[in-house]
């Protein structure tokens, strides 16, 4: 009921093709990812999973794994075979109620599903994180080194 199947249309349909037509785009799903945070955090793994031939990065920051029961376990758990992708996943401490809890959830789904933490899946706590911007931007250098390692050398965020 979220509009995510349409937003996938849009996105693998419309706007990338319109970007990789007229920008030097690396355009290989190995190299094209896709993040976001809260409700952007939890559409990114539907997306990634759904459309798994077109992004192979994604960055999942405190998703929003309450969201209709915690439909993206059960979702996770059908992605069969496991696409080879590279995720990272991350919650702060300070978010919610459940937020940690569920975090792990995802994780613990996410490595049933067969990913492998420290290899193709990052799992992060930040201690005192909260469920903001300033948070996620904080974070956001440690996501984009493991997305994308080597690409960034020693640039400090």
């Amino acid at each position: 009921g979220g509009g995510g199947a349409r937003y996938a249309r849009f996105l693998v349909e419309e706007l990338k093709p319109f970007i990789d037509a007229r920008y030097r785009t690396d355009s290989a799903r190995e190299r094209t990812g896709l993040g976001g945070a809260s409700l952007g955090g939890l559409v990114t793994m539907f997306l990634g999973l759904r459309h798994a031939d077109v992004f192979g990065r994604m960055a999942v920051m405190s998703p929003s794994v309450w969201w209709d029961k915690r439909a993206i376990l059960r979702y996770v758990a059908k992605a069969s075979p496991k696409p080879t992708a590279r995720i990272w996943l991350d919650m702060g401490t300070a978010e919610s109620r459940s937020g940690i809890a569920d975090a792990r959830r995802l994780r613990a789904a996410l490595v049933k599903a067969g990913w492998r933490e420290d290899v193709d899946l990052a799992y992060a706590e930040t201690p005192g994180g909260t469920h903001s911007e300033a948070a996620w931007a904080h974070r956001v250098g440690d996501v984009l080194q493991f997305l994308y390692p080597g690409d960034f050398g020693e640039f400090h965020w």
